[in-house]
């Protein structure tokens, strides 16, 4: 069975809320030739759990989380003999997750050609392509320039400060 969302009519501020009124500007951005561990990082000092991925100043892909955890529990991340102690399994493994983190770039596991909004794009309707696609976030470009990024987060963040 489908999800459907409840519709109810547009009033007061939501029907005049757009992107840019929710969106984040300050952007960290990874090259698609950057290493997936240069991509953690970036993750893990700003706390974002997307980041769009940038080449010559136009949007070509974005990276998640999800994206690096799979790269890290794929087949190749696993050891490959098996080992006395599982205490030294546990660290050879990790070793290996970590290697596989340098060597695999980003534009290896982005999603390509992300799905964009634009600033104006009604705040109705990026909640809606948020949840019926089931993104955490989306990238807002205008004129072929990324100008931001908006997630789920940054509508409850919106709501909570204005009740």
């Amino acid at each position: 069975m489908a999800l459907e969302l409840l519709k109810l009519p547009l009033n007061g501020e939501m029907a005049t809320l757009r992107a840019e009124d929710l969106m984040g500007t300050a952007l960290d951005a990874v090259s698609p030739d950057a290493s997936l561990h240069d991509a953690l990082k970036i993750m893990n000092r700003t706390g974002d759990l997307q980041l769009p991925v940038v080449k010559d100043g136009e949007l070509v892909g974005i990276i998640t989380d999800r994206d690096l955890r799979l790269a890290m529990n794929s087949p190749f991340a696993q050891t490959d003999t098996p080992t006395r102690t599982a205490t030294f399994s546990r660290k050879k493994a990790s070793l290996k997750r970590e290697a596989i983190l340098d060597d695999i770039q980003v534009d290896q596991c982005m999603a390509p050609d992300p799905q964009c909004v634009s600033s104006d794009t009604p705040a109705h309707e990026v909640a809606d392509l948020l949840s019926l696609n089931k993104f955490g976030a989306m990238p807002v470009v205008d004129e072929d320039k990324l100008v931001g990024m908006i997630s789920g987060i940054d509508f409850l963040k919106h709501f909570a400060a204005n009740p």
